[in-house]
């Protein structure tokens, strides 16, 4: 799988171009479309359902089923559907519209099915129905956006410390730069992608920034530990760099981060599932920039770093030479 690195390893300008490319195809849509956000998080008109506590335990897919085939014969779609226990003895379901559907008709339709079911079958039981809409003040409240891009932030520095006083700088710099492409790039993603949109989104942008510097420094101590090499002293930079990548390591978290994932994903509510699905692009995302962009990065870095390096022997202070004993 290296071989792949190796071709990629001198191709920083295009990977970058791609990279960019990416962020203002998402920049672009998103201004224009608007983002995707999930039903939960849009305005709509809501049909509620409300029945007393023996209705809702004994004969709730009853009052879905007829509430579905009212919406089916009106040919309307519903977005979300919400289940709640209320104080008391009342109880509710919630099916969320989009906000222009007219929901007067089908509201009338299941009013009179459900006076029909409590004057007989079902005799003593309470039904109602009511219409409403909702509207959302805030979608993604602006204080989340700006913790979560703290977070991304302060995490870049930290990196940046951690890694520039335990290696060196250059590595450090790599560190922090790929922290923030993951994040950066995982919302670019997402976003073009139009994967619906709820809160959890800032959590997984958050959460790129610590995965990516994971991914990165699992190759640059591999680099770091080959330097040391006699056996690679006259291999060159780009030598050393794409035998060493964490290929295997980075393979590893992928799979076993997927799979998590996609179990999650399996077993989860909608909303987790969206969270699940969006933390699974992100995890493709992070892979690619461990494994693909942070080699060809370091690559550059280190090659200034020793060009520096080279420059500041040549011209800088070399010590007094010792005269020559008579």
């Amino acid at each position: 799988m290296n071989k792949i690195v190796a071709k990629t390893v001198k191709k920083c300008t295009l990977l970058s171009i791609v990279m960019a490319a990416i962020v203002v195809l998402a920049v672009v849509l998103t201004a224009v479309l608007g983002a995707n956000y999930s039903a939960t998080l849009k305005d709509c008109n809501a049909l509620t359902v409300t029945m007393n506590t023996n209705v809702y335990e004994e004969k709730i897919d009853d009052v879905e089923e007829i509430c579905e085939k009212a919406f089916d014969d009106a040919a309307l779609d519903f977005n979300l559907l919400k289940h709640g226990e209320m104080s008391g003895d009342d109880c509710e379901i919630i099916y969320e519209f989009d906000k222009d559907v007219d929901l007067s008709g089908v509201k009338k339709t299941l009013a009179d099915a459900f006076a029909a079911k409590t004057a007989g079958d079902w005799d003593g039981s309470f039904i109602s129905v009511s219409t409403g809409s909702e509207v959302v003040l805030t979608k993604l409240p602006t204080s989340y956006i700006v913790r979560a891009a703290i977070a991304v932030a302060a995490f870049a520095v930290l990196a940046l410390v951690y890694v520039a006083l335990r290696y060196r700088l250059h590595m450090g710099i790599l560190a922090a730069v790929c922290s923030l492409i993951g994040s950066l790039l995982t919302a670019a993603v997402i976003l073009l992608v139009r994967i619906p949109l709820t809160n959890s989104f800032l959590y997984v942008v958050a959460l790129a920034a610590p995965v990516t510097a994971v991914l990165t420094v699992l190759t640059l101590n591999k680099i770091r530990t080959a330097m040391k090499l006699e056996e690679n002293k006259d291999k060159s930079n780009e030598e050393l760099i794409v035998e060493n990548v964490a290929t295997k390591e980075i393979v590893s978290v992928a799979i076993f981060g997927g799979v998590a994932l996609v179990l999650m994903g399996a077993i989860a509510t909608t909303a987790v599932r969206w969270f699940a699905v969006s933390a699974l692009l992100s995890l493709a995302v992070v892979v690619a920039i461990g494994w693909i962009v942070a080699p060809a990065l370091y690559l550059v870095l280190k090659n200034a770093a020793d060009k520096k390096a080279a420059n500041s022997t040549k011209y800088g202070y070399v010590g007094a030479k010792k005269k020559d004993e008579e």
